[in-house]
């Protein structure tokens, strides 16, 4: 009796220490068992059908290879690829006769894959299938991947001189190549940012190139399927989930620069939109000059670029120049005695001399948190990348009245427009008069394509326009000059520049610079117009104006001002 209550105390032990017990082991045993007879059953059907046999359930599968198939395609079809050497992929398959499984494998040959097929069981495949789940939900870790063939980029580099050559090269091409192909096209072009937008049969693919949106190719949907699903990987972005907004990330090495690209995902009736912002580091930094400042502007931004301590603000809307502004007066303000911190998102150029910082969201790397941490670093400037919230704005206007130099962004439409602004935020004007020393709004506009603008003869509404802006100018700059010419130059269109008769962009400004009468309408809660008509008095042109200008410096076209001012 003892001996049996020993044993039952002994194996109870067990069972609850987790040690299979006896009926425990042996279901087990048996599961082993069937398993192990239905492996065989597929192994055997296989045979019969002149196909390969793969027992999948325990191998490892490199989560490169599991992009190539969406998680809920796989899942349903129960098939799963587990090997990839370039363009040939071998895929294991449940069903060789089912209907999603066929649609699949000729997906993936339309994509230009060579497809080797292995039957397997529907446990082994289940089994393989959780692969799925460590690799759509790791965690963004380390740096961001490259995800191109070096030699396809030098090759693509030296095929592709403009849009219409990206145009006859992507017609054949696979979707894997099609990604890299359409990357170098968009370096190669100029372009800031790459549009996939779904529609219902097609895949509308299109460059914003100099501020303007351009159509570049209409890509079947299978095989934008495997283009973005090779991205969303990539970018570590959840390969199963398609519902919701994702954001990324990725870079590539182009003509020994590296390309930074963020990429956003949103769902839509016909599918996920995709946007990609390119991000050229090695982007040579700008000069006040040659980003098109000139006479009363360049005097106030030079002047701007030797304060002490103060506020700058750059404004303006998204694709404006503004950080573009903000690294040209960092250079200026670069000098061995002092200490420059940034904190940007992205950090799009890299400086030398410059502690540069990237703000993190998810981890809880702010702007104000991240700007509170740079004030204990003793800088002398600080350049924060926008000021969004209350507690950025108030600390950044602590930092400018404590002896610091402080650079940043705002999203509004005009310069006396961002004192509004600040205060709809929750920054006093009490603190707003003293801190800000000058605030830039600033747009870019298209330049004149060199190769093929012509000279015509004004037309008289236009020269009653020029005359009437002329005059306007003269009222509040009369050092200005201002001629009213008899020919203005025209677009084209040409080969050199995509036949749209510009080629570049230059930026327009209204240059707001403070002083003590400014600084009384602030703190005398006086109105947004009251405060632009003390600006005016004071000599600020408006970005209508400074657009004028170029046009009568042959820069640009009046087509091209109206468009973005109006």
């Amino acid at each position: 009796m003892a001996d049996e209550q020993s044993a039952a105390q002994s194996g109870g032990q067990q069972s609850q220490s987790g040690t299979p017990s006896g009926a425990d082991a042996q279901a087990n045993h048996l599961e082993q068992i069937n398993r192990l007879f239905k492996e065989k059953a597929v192994a055997a059907s296989a045979k019969a059908m002149n196909m390969n046999y793969l027992n999948i359930g325990t191998m490892p599968i490199n989560p490169d290879y599991l992009a190539l198939i969406p998680k809920e395609q796989a899942q349903k079809a129960l098939v799963i690829p587990f090997f990839r050497i370039g363009k040939k992929v071998r895929v294991a398959i449940a069903h060789p006769t089912n209907p999603e499984t066929l649609t699949i494998i000729k997906g993936l040959k339309e994509a230009g894959y060579q497809i080797n097929i292995n039957l397997a069981s529907e446990e082994g495949i289940k089994e393989a299938l959780q692969s799925y789940e460590v690799s759509t939900y790791k965690e963004e870790v380390g740096e961001v991947e490259n995800i191109v063939d070096e030699s396809q980029i030098e090759a693509y580099e030296k095929e592709i001189e403009g849009l219409q050559q990206l145009k006859q090269k992507l017609t054949d091409v696979t979707a894997e190549e099609a990604l890299n192909l359409i990357n170098v096209g968009a370096v190669k072009t100029h372009a800031s940012d790459i549009h996939y937008q779904p529609e219902e049969k097609i895949v509308n693919i299109r460059f914003r190139i100099d501020g303007v949106l351009q159509n570049i190719f209409q890509m079947d949907r299978k095989t934008f399927e495997y283009l973005t699903n090779q991205l969303k990987y990539k970018c570590k972005m959840k390969l199963n989930v398609m519902s919701e907004p994702q954001d990324g990330r990725f870079y590539f090495n182009y003509n020994k620069r590296k390309i930074d690209v963020r990429v956003s995902a949103i769902p839509t009736e016909y599918g996920e939109s995709f946007v990609l912002r390119l991000l050229d580091s090695g982007k040579k930094a700008l000069d006040f000059t040659d980003m098109g400042y000139h006479g009363k502007n360049l005097d106030l931004v030079n002047a701007a670029t030797g304060i002490a301590n103060g506020m700058i603000l750059v404004t303006g809307p998204t694709g404006s120049g503004k950080t573009t502004t903000l690294y040209a007066m960092l250079r200026r303000f670069n000098k061995p005695e002092t200490k420059i911190i940034t904190l940007e998102d992205p950090i799009e150029y890299h400086l030398e001399n410059v502690t540069q910082s990237q703000v993190n969201d998810k981890r809880g790397y702010t702007f104000g948190g991240g700007l509170r941490a740079i004030l204990r670093q003793d800088p002398d400037i600080i350049m924060i990348g926008e000021i969004r919230d209350m507690e950025t704005a108030e600390t950044a206007a602590q930092a400018a009245l404590t002896g610091h130099v402080l650079l940043s962004t705002l999203h509004t439409n005009s310069a006396v427009e961002t004192i509004p602004r600040l205060i709809n935020i929750g920054l006093q004007p009490y603190m707003i008069a003293p801190a800000i020393h000058t605030i830039i709004a600033q747009r870019l506009i298209r330049v004149l394509c060199k190769n093929c603008s012509i000279k015509k003869q004004i037309t008289e509404s236009e020269k009653d326009e020029i005359a009437k802006v002329a005059a306007s100018i003269k009222s509040v700059a009369p050092d200005t000059q201002v001629d009213i010419p008899s020919e203005l130059y025209q677009s084209v269109g040409c080969p050199k520049c995509s036949h749209t008769g510009y080629s570049g962009q230059t930026c327009i400004a209204e240059v707001f610079a403070f002083d003590d009468e400014i600084k009384d309408l602030i703190l005398g809660n006086k109105s947004t117009h009251e405060i632009f008509e003390a600006a005016r008095r004071k000599g600020m042109l408006t970005l209508k104006e400074d657009g004028v200008l170029k046009v009568i410096q042959g820069v640009t076209t009046l087509n091209e001002v109206y468009r973005i001012v109006e």
